[in-house]
């Protein structure tokens, strides 16, 4: 049906040339620049989309249970013992099946609406352009065994397919749906609100379209709401919707203040002063309020982009005026005062991208000049002022808008990248020191190249691959609770290759790895690692075979979950990866109805682990280096309680990681390359003669710092204690400055009396400014469109795969959900968090 109150059959029609033409348009253009990843975003909803067009016939397999063995041998010769026991009975005993009938919307949205409490919502939705089906809300309340339509809940309202469903990280059984409205479509909206998980429903009508929501991270009660619409206002609320004031006009990125310095009223923004909130804007006043947006004072100016995250607060600034080349700042007190970052400037055609900042150091990717898709990884010192090189030759296509950097979740550490070659071809990274020194993956145990090559390795696929239309269905999955263990889609080779990839396992954090299935599946883990499923896909997706592990990967065996082939669409599991209860998505290839089967696989498992069940495992075990403690990384040697892989328990859904840490004495290995110097062949930090040839200048308080190094700096967070550093002598010579004149040389911002008044800004307030009169629009409209066509014609280098294979030229829908960067700050592409 139509979208609520369109009647006419002539604005219906002129609807669509209107969706067309914005289609077409899009195709030639990039997405929007500077999203910056939500830390509090719409957790675990995950979204499903029905391709009818992918199905096809394939006979049914009349497999019911296999046996598999671990398909490489150990690194000692000896084969893991996998028993023959027969669970099929069990598993049958804790399936169920249900199906939605009267149920054939395309989309189908879901959330877990508590905490190990069964409760599930299920929103499908059809939505095609301007038009609009009508929306069903499904609730379950026995982890999706069975569900009740309650549609009335809501008023049976229109709810959005995208950015229709937001969940509070705070407490799950807060949901929030945004409909679409019959009357008044273009200037407002209708919330509904639960905080019960959805056994009751409140509506509530806004006087603005709710397009982005964001939760506060310590109080459960305030939300901030954005609208695009109109002035592109933000919103706030302080009783979890039920009453909304505006905060500001002209919003291009917002945020909760989330540093330590920062208060529960805190509240970043960046505003644009000439009133334009485009996609070329670039020239806003990053703003900052501590009583909830009553007053604001600009901490900054001629901002493009913001980000922040730990202590870090990070801008990215124009250096000079009208040539829009950008430099990096950091700000440890909320803006108060800033650092110029060691990093080097970008013109207008490349871009920042902050990976993680999670354990206390930044890792920066920095774009390479011409539009290569590469860059540098640096890394940051505890300050996160001075950056070190820490791999090369990163893909990061700018015209993609994809990565493949990954940190593991289960290992402190660890992290994987594609690296670009000199003949173009990937290959797989792994850094278990936080990017002190990169490697080639290991090669799994009993395994090597078809061709000998001393670049022989395990190469993963994650994101880059997926677009490129490799049957790779998920990129590398680890969690915290689950320590050690990492599932990815790969093969061994000298680089990436387009073949099907198989299922690889490591149990301790990317060291050792084993071939576990053959060929693409979708995965998860439970009960803290001590459950692996995985359902085979092929490029149908048709699939009724679900396998299963209780020892970390090394046997699995088979259930058919159903007779009838479904159109498979994911496994859900709830969030944490704590429980036994898997749901298996999909819907019928001839009716179209939406199907899930869930398997309570405590009902296979009955017992307990107790102290005899577990070992104790030594972390980074295997990081040797001449002179340095056995196992010790980033100066601490760590020890954990794992359930051993010969034993049949569970450990729980309230089971806790049981861990030990001790200091290590500092070592050669707890020391990285200082800025400007880069690892020679011999393991040495040497100046790397493509930088500067002085050492980074910074000023500092008024205090202009020449930092004198022989190349070498502790790795931030390393908790090493005495020892002897590498041979060195440190020279630091501080001459006084004046800050005026190396704040204008250095950092380029206008405005200058203004942060030199007190501390800050000095407290000055926003004025809102004159538009832009509609003739200047559609000049940018059309130079907008006409660069960015221009640009997608000059972005057209392409990574090839290895020789052995086939050709990359199929696309495919990429996977957004498993961006992981934190902050993006590009003029061609948009992030997508999850």
């Amino acid at each position: 049906m139509a979208a609520p109150g369109w009647t006419s059959f002539g604005v219906l029609a002129l609807s669509l040339v209107f969706f067309l033409s914005v289609v077409c348009s899009e195709a030639l253009t990039y997405p929007f620049k500077d999203n910056i990843e939500s830390r509090y975003p719409t957790e675990h909803v995950s979204h499903m989309r029905m391709d009818r067009t992918a199905v096809s016939m394939l006979n049914q397999s009349p497999t019911l249970q296999r046996l598999h063995k671990r398909e490489a041998d150990q690194t000692d010769g000896s084969a893991f013992s996998c028993d023959n026991n027969d669970f099929t009975e069990q598993v049958k005993g804790g399936s169920s099946k249900f199906t939605f009938h009267n149920e054939t919307n395309l989309s189908l949205s879901m959330t877990w609406a508590g905490e190990n409490n069964g409760v599930l919502l299920v929103l499908t939705t059809d939505e095609w352009g301007p038009f609009v089906g009508p929306s069903m809300l499904w609730r379950s309340t026995d982890y999706g065994q069975t569900f009740q339509n309650i549609s009335d809940r809501i008023n049976n309202a229109f709810i959005k397919k995208d950015n229709g469903m937001f969940k509070s990280v705070l407490d799950p059984a807060r949901v929030v749906l945004v409909s679409y409205l019959a009357e008044s479509v273009n200037t407002a909206s209708r919330i509904y609100i639960t905080t019960d998980g959805g056994e009751a429903f409140h509506g509530i009508t806004l006087d603005f379209i709710l397009d982005t929501l964001e939760f506060h991270p310590t109080n459960k009660d305030y939300l901030l709401a954005h609208s695009s619409q109109k002035e592109h206002s933000l919103y706030l609320s302080k009783d979890f919707g039920q009453t909304w004031t505006s905060v500001h006009d002209y919003v291009a990125d917002f945020k909760w203040g989330t540093a330590s310095y920062d208060t529960d009223n805190t509240i970043y923004l960046t505003y644009d002063p000439k009133h334009m909130v485009s996609a070329e804007s670039y020239n806003y006043d990053l703003l900052k309020s501590t009583d909830l947006g009553q007053k604001f004072i600009v901490v900054a100016e001629h901002v493009y982009s913001f980000g922040q995250q730990g202590q870090f607060l990070y801008v990215s600034i124009e250096l000079h005026e009208n040539n829009n080349t950008r430099v990096m700042h950091v700000s440890r007190d909320g803006g108060t005062t800033w650092e110029l970052a060691q990093l080097p400037s970008i013109t207008p055609d490349r871009f920042y991208s902050i990976l993680d900042m999670s354990e206390g150091m930044v890792f920066m990717h920095v774009d390479d000049k011409g539009d290569t898709g590469t860059g540098t990884i640096y890394t940051s010192g505890a300050d996160g002022i001075i950056f070190s090189v820490s791999l090369t030759s990163h893909l990061y296509p700018n015209f993609e808008s994809v990565t493949d950097f990954y940190k593991v979740k289960s290992l402190r550490g660890v992290y994987l990248a594609s690296q670009i070659r000199e003949d173009k071809s990937i290959r797989t990274m792994i850094t278990y020191d936080r990017g002190g020194v990169w490697q080639p993956v290991p090669t799994p145990a009993g395994m090597s190249c078809a061709k000998p090559s001393d670049q022989c390795g395990l190469q993963i696929h994650n994101q880059y691959s997926r677009r490129k239309g490799i049957n790779a269905p998920m990129g590398p999955l680890s969690e915290p609770n689950a320590v050690g263990l990492i599932l990815v889609h790969g093969h061994v080779s000298d680089a990436l290759q387009t073949t099907n990839p198989d299922v690889y396992i490591s149990d301790d954090g990317g060291y050792n790895w084993f071939k576990a299935l053959t060929g693409p599946h979708h995965y998860a883990i439970g009960d803290h690692g001590g459950l692996l499923v995985a359902v085979p896909v092929s490029a149908d997706r048709l699939a009724n075979i679900i396998k299963y592990s209780f020892d970390e990967g090394q046997c699995w065996k088979d259930y058919k979950f159903t007779e009838e082939e479904i159109v498979f669409t994911g496994l859900l599991t709830e969030p944490g990866a704590r429980s036994m209860k898997v749901g298996i998505w999909g819907f019928g290839r001839d009716d179209h109805k939406w199907r899930v089967t869930v398997i309570d696989f405590d009902k296979v498992v009955t017992k307990k682990c107790t102290d005899d069940d577990y070992d104790t495992w030594l972390a980074h075990e295997e990081y040797h280096r001449e002179g340095i403690e056995d196992a010790c990384l980033l100066g601490v040697k760590e020890t954990f309680r794992r359930r051993k892989k010969n034993t049949r328990c569970k450990n729980g859904y309230s089971y806790e990681v049981q861990g030990e840490k001790s200091p290590c004495t500092c070592m050669n290995a707890d020391y990285e390359c200082e800025y400007g110097f880069h690892r020679d062949t011999d393991n040495r930090c040497t100046a790397d003669k493509t930088y500067l040839n002085k050492f980074p200048e910074v000023c500092k308080h008024g205090e202009l710092q020449e930092i004198k190094s022989n190349g070498y700096r502790l790795i931030p967070g390393d908790a090493c204690v005495g020892g002897t550093p590498p041979e060195a002598s440190l020279i630091d010579l501080r001459e006084h400055c004046s800050k005026r004149q190396q704040f204008e040389a250095s950092y380029g911002l206008g405005n200058i009396e203004t942060y030199f008044k007190g501390k800050g800004a000095g407290g000055k307030v926003v004025a809102g400014l004159i538009g832009a009169v509609a003739l200047a629009a559609v000049i940018i409209i059309i130079m907008y469109y006409g660069k960015r066509w221009w640009r997608r014609k000059q972005n057209q280098d392409v990574y090839r795969y290895s020789e052995l294979n086939q050709s990359d030229d199929v696309m495919l829908e990429e996977d957004h959900a498993s961006k992981s960067w934190v902050y993006h700050d590009d003029s061609d592409v948009v992030s997508h968090p999850s």
